[in-house]
């Protein structure tokens, strides 16, 4: 698998929580389950793709550095979509309810 298409797989994930969030148009939590196990595989995909190819493509003496800026990278990222969540929650139960 391409690490573009683990990309694009969590893109449209992102789309698709979003819509359901302000929209609520599926009929059962079961497939916000599935929904959300899916996402955790392409985000566990695309995680184990990008350390892979730090491990076959970047050389010996800086392989240890690339992982450990990634893995870095990575933490930092996470922080940051947290601290974003929060008022991307309370914009979306700001919002009027759909109907």
């Amino acid at each position: 698998m391409s690490s573009y298409n683990t990309t694009y797989f969590n893109f449209i994930s992102v789309i698709f929580f979003a819509t359901e969030a302000i929209f609520t148009y599926l009929p059962s939590i079961y497939i916000v389950f599935l929904a959300v196990l899916c996402e955790g595989f392409f985000g566990g995909a695309a995680y184990v793709n990008t350390f892979n190819r730090i491990n076959q493509e970047v050389p010996d003496d800086r392989r240890e550095f690339s992982m450990g800026m990634t893995s870095l990278a990575d933490a930092v990222g996470i922080s940051l979509a947290g601290f974003l969540a929060i008022p991307a929650h309370d914009a979306i139960c700001n919002l009027p309810p759909y109907k």
